[in-house]
């Protein structure tokens, strides 16, 4: 697993899991079942003592609070060093929070990212700490080495809006429209006040936020943005052996690139044991020498003299493979670790101390909480000493790749051995076991290779040559180190120009050394670019190297943000900032609505006067407000409300169709309706108890009642969107099941207080007068139709590849751009997919793509019969009716439910869909069906082009065609940046909200 390598984060496991011999989260119970059922006992035992790294508890949440420690209990301690300047550690938390207080006051929270662009230096240490602190991820880079198109690609995907440099190295950076720039610098000149700055984070901060974001080569020639969390950085850097044994008074070495996510090892493991950083100038020799840690590359490292460093007292190498001999010669005189593992798992996942006298030097055992489990090609065990495939679970795993759910479900898949919702990521390494239990690392299952200790992919660089215009073909491969060597056809190909290319998209370190253009490239009997004949024809003399690539490149042939027109003035555009969007405008009317109420109850309408006091009034307004929540979400309802807004005819004003168009944030009646609703019956309760406490309430409705308000707090805390997007499980279980509960306390409540309240009438006959019971009656139809119409249905799958399962239905026809609920455990989950009903044809099918734990089994382990419930519902594109043409942009399986609209033809479109290998991922026939109905189609394939600014190529395709409206089918991030990138410039623009 070298050292450079976004579903849903995984679920982590805890030093309180069921442990077997030191190991979590399995129980003995499972011996002999499963997935290791395929292995012999004894390899079973191995399997698990070997693979399982030892179950630590984690002493802090989040690192910048490790590091907040050593400004209280070792405030003067020099903090960092570099050159001639120092900082204590009361200094720099102190700057670090005014900095961070700056950041906040300019909206940067939890789940926002800062650029850190600058180059190694104090002020850098600071922009770090001040991130951390304002409840945000920093984003290095190495200002001055990155280039221009790879620093745009970074803040775009990062959806970075304010960038941390140095008044040195800004004028390096390119220019960013719309990004702030603040040099750190600067205000550290500036006297710091006496009084505390505030840093108070936006909003809750979660160990699983984003602590820093890394990005890595692909093989798209688009490097791949991974959020690391404090969950992942905290468990390698505050447990043995990852913490290398710092401790105050250590001088640990701060000398690799910031963009490296060896130096988050560097600089975040010093800073939260105590240590003083010293951050390196131009000699990282001189630097060596003074320090007692050393984190370094074997290419780094083999450039420094050990008998030059008696002061180092430990050594950790990681990165790329480790020649014996440096380690040999670094662990006669220090503690020597050889690291390993992917950005992707947090820096290393697995470590080895070296001892000289042992027979190899290997990547050594899983570090605490995490896991490396040895697969075949099928995912299953090997045996104890087989070579297979290294898969890295526990709590090391990041979230997955920025924007990139396909990648994402590719890479990070269900992790088996763990279970419960965790996940385990493909390293691409193959290993093997040692029989004592030491991982023999043994190379890459791919092309992918290091250069100066940084991660290439060969076919990023061939990727990028391949788009030089007259390029056919082109190939890569690495000659040593620090040398890759290219090869194009045909021969008309000009060498320095593609050279050129590669090096105005892609970081110095990808840039081939020479480029030989050939008349064809040799090929294997089986038809793939022979690279052992490219290797062997560079032992004959080479032509020169080319020259430097030319100072003024020509722009990159993707669409720019400069493509875009200003913003409309903010007067005019207000309206479409995402605060203010018209889902939360309804939610805020509902809310306003009972504000109103609650003001005329408390003075005219004196409900606290009335003999119940105000029980009755207070219920009704309690019951109203779910209803509204309730009945707003009924699939009938939902129909109705799309049947009625796409009413207007086309020949209305566009601003009226425009609005007509949000009729899908309904849901922002929904949540104003649960909010009231359950204000109104807490202090219904809180009447209730204050009436119970003199006397005059029964005790059999005050107990319904508070068991009633728990369980609406409960829905309500769970839907919050950092509790659901991090529980999404629970949240569904509880608005499910605590739905139904308390529909049924609801209806025992109303017959005990219609029963006590009926004055001797027939007990019928007052529940038949009450508003309640039909309120009730009402909501529990409502809540029930669906499940009226619940049935395991025959299925027939198609697999066009491992990504994506194609489901066709054939037990009813249902309107285009409708969609089904599936299940297969009808009462813990459900998943809605669009429909895809052919014209004139029976059924219907659905897309389903790997993007969680569920989908992935499902097309694992494809179904013959499901469960469906319900009727086929109206989904966001069906407003398309209310326009004259429009754009559909989609991304990925975001195709499923644009497709429908394509093939039914109700409205002129042109669709964009940007993916990854569309014929290889979704199959020949599915692209195929697109184009007989969109032969126009921007079909922009990221495996050959890179991701595009789909702002830009919306905005693109709405000028060219005439649209009036761009639909957008995509991930949420780039959902919103879509709709709200056209919106703020005036164009009608439509995409998922992602609530409860």
């Amino acid at each position: 697993m070298p050292q450079r390598g976004s579903g849903r984060p995984a679920t982590r496991f805890r030093a309180s899991a069921v442990r077997q011999r030191g190991i979590p989260g399995i129980a003995t119970a499972a011996v002999g079942t499963g997935p290791l059922a395929i292995l012999s006992d004894q390899d079973r035992q191995l399997f698990r003592r070997f693979g399982y790294g030892p179950a630590e508890p984690i002493v802090s949440t989040h690192i910048q609070h490790a590091i907040e420690q050593w400004a209280v209990l070792t405030p003067d301690t020099v903090a960092v060093e570099h050159l001639d300047e120092r900082i204590t550690y009361r200094q720099l938390d102190r700057q670090a929070d005014r900095l961070a207080a700056r950041l906040i006051a300019h909206g940067v929270g939890p789940g926002d990212r800062v650029g850190v662009f600058t180059r190694r230096s104090i002020p850098m240490v600071v922009g770090i700490l001040a991130t951390l602190k304002a409840g945000a991820a920093y984003v290095p880079q190495h200002a001055g080495v990155a280039t221009e198109a790879h620093l745009r690609h970074v803040t775009d995907t990062a959806g970075i809006r304010i960038v941390l440099t140095t008044t040195e190295t800004a004028g390096q950076l390119p220019h960013l429209p719309g990004r702030m720039l603040i040099a750190v610098d600067e205000l550290l000149t500036q006297p710091l006040a006496d009084s505390a700055y505030p840093v108070v984070p936006t909003g809750p901060t979660s160990p699983d936020d984003g602590c820093y974001v890394l990005f890595t080569s692909g093989t798209t020639g688009r490097p791949n943005g991974v959020t690391v969390t404090h969950r992942n950085v905290c468990n390698l850097l505050l447990t043995a052996p990852g913490d290398l044994g710092i401790q105050p008074g250590w001088r640990v070495g701060q000398i690799l690139s910031i963009a490296f996510d060896m130096a988050a090892w560097e600089i975040l493991g010093c800073l939260s044991h105590g240590g003083t950083l010293v951050v390196r100038g131009s000699d990282i020799a001189a630097t060596v020498e003074t320090v007692d840690v050393v984190i370094a590359t074997p290419s780094v490292l083999g450039a420094v003299d050990p008998d030059r460093c008696p002061r180092v007292k430990v050594v950790a190498v990681a990165g790329e493979p480790c020649p014996r001999e440096l380690a040999d010669r670094w662990a006669r005189q220090a503690v020597f670790y050889n690291g390993c593992g992917p950005t992707e798992t947090t820096i290393v996942n697995t470590m080895h101390r070296h001892d000289p006298a042992s027979e190899q030097l290997t990547i050594g055992r899983p570090t605490p909480n995490n896991t490396v489990y040895v697969l075949d090609a099928d995912r299953r065990p090997c045996a104890i000493g087989e070579v297979g495939e290294m898969w890295a679970g526990g709590d090391c795993v990041s979230v997955g790749y920025l924007g990139d759910p396909e990648l994402t479900g590719q890479r990070y898949v269900p992790d088996p051995f763990l279970g419960g919702g965790r996940m385990m990521f493909r390293t691409r390494d193959l290993g093997r076991w040692t029989p004592d239990g030491e991982l023999e690392h043994l190379g890459r299952t791919d092309d992918q290779v290091k250069v100066r200790g940084f991660r290439v992919e060969l076919d990023s660089v061939s990727a990028v040559l391949e788009a030089v215009p007259g390029c056919r073909r082109a190939a890569t491969i690495k000659v040593d180190d620090r040398t890759l060597v290219s090869f194009v056809a045909p021969a008309t190909v000009d060498p320095t120009a593609a050279r050129a290319a590669v090096a105005r998209t892609l970081p110095y370190y990808c840039v081939p050394e020479r480029v030989h253009a050939l008349e064809s490239l040799p090929v294997t009997d089986r038809g793939k670019i022979d690279k052992g004949a490219l290797r062997r024809s560079l032992d004959r003399p080479a032509p020169p190297s080319n020259p430097a690539p030319p100072s003024n490149p020509a722009p990159p042939s993707h669409p720019a943000r400069s493509d875009l027109p200003a913003p409309l003035p903010w007067q005019r555009r207000i309206l479409s900032h995402p605060r203010l969007m018209p889902y939360h405008r309804l939610a805020a009317l509902v809310l306003a609505g009972n504000a109103a109420l609650l003001y005329y109850a408390l003075t005219t309408g004196g409900w606290w006067q009335a003999t119940d006091g105000g029980l009755a009034n207070l219920s009704y307004a309690a019951l109203a407000n779910v209803a509204l929540a309730v009945l707003i979400r009924q699939q009938y309802m939902i129909n109705l409300l799309f049947w009625l807004a796409t009413r207007a005819p086309t020949r209305w004003p566009l601003r009226v169709r425009w609005g007509l168009g949000k009729v899908y944030h309904f849901g922002g009646l929904h949540v104003g309706g649960a909010l009231a609703g359950t204000a109104w019956f807490a202090g219904y309760v809180a009447e209730l108890t204050r009436q119970a406490l003199a006397g005059r309430a029964v005790t059999a409705v005050l107990v319904l009642s508070y068991l009633l308000v728990a369980l609406l707090l409960a829905m309500v805390t769970t839907a919050l969107p950092p509790v659901r997007g991090r529980w999404h499980d629970l949240f569904e279980r509880v608005h499910r099941f605590g739905g139904w509960a308390a529909l049924i306390l609801l209806w025992a409540q109303t017959v005990l207080v219609v029963d006590g309240a009926r004055d001797g009438r027939p007990l019928a006959a007052a529940l038949l007068g009450s508003p309640a019971l039909w309120t009730l009656a009402l909501l529990t139809v409502s809540v029930a139709l669906p499940w009226l119409r619940l049935r395991r249905v025959p299925v027939q799958v198609d697999r066009p590849s491992s990504h994506v399962a194609m489901l066709t239905f054939g037990h009813t026809t249902p309107f285009a751009g409708s969609s089904t609920a599936i299940s297969r455990r009808p009462l813990l989950e459900w998943h809605s997919f669009a429909n895809v009903p052919a014209p004139g044809e029976r059924g219907f099918r659905l897309t389903v793509s790997r993007a969680g734990d569920w989908t992935g089994s499902l097309i694992d382990d494809l179904p013959n019969r499901i469960w469906v419930k319900g009727i086929t519902t109206a989904g966001v594109a069906n407003i398309e009716t209310l326009f004259t043409r429009v754009v559909y942009v989609a991304t990925g399986s975001g195709i499923g439910p644009v497709l429908p609209h394509l093939l039914a033809g109700k409205v002129p479109a042109h669709l964009v869909w940007s993916t990854r290998s569309p014929r290889t991922t979704y199959g020949d026939q599915l692209v195929d069906e697109i184009l007989r109905v969109q032969p126009d189609a921007t079909i922009w394939d990221t495996a050959q082009r890179g991701k595009p600014d789909m702002v830009a190529l919306a905005y693109q395709a709405w000028q060219a065609t005439g649209a009036e409206a761009v639909i957008c089918i995509a991930n949420q991030k780039l959902t919103r940046q879509v709709v709200h990138g056209l919106e703020r410039r005036g164009i009608p623009a439509y995409g998922a909200i992602w609530d409860s």
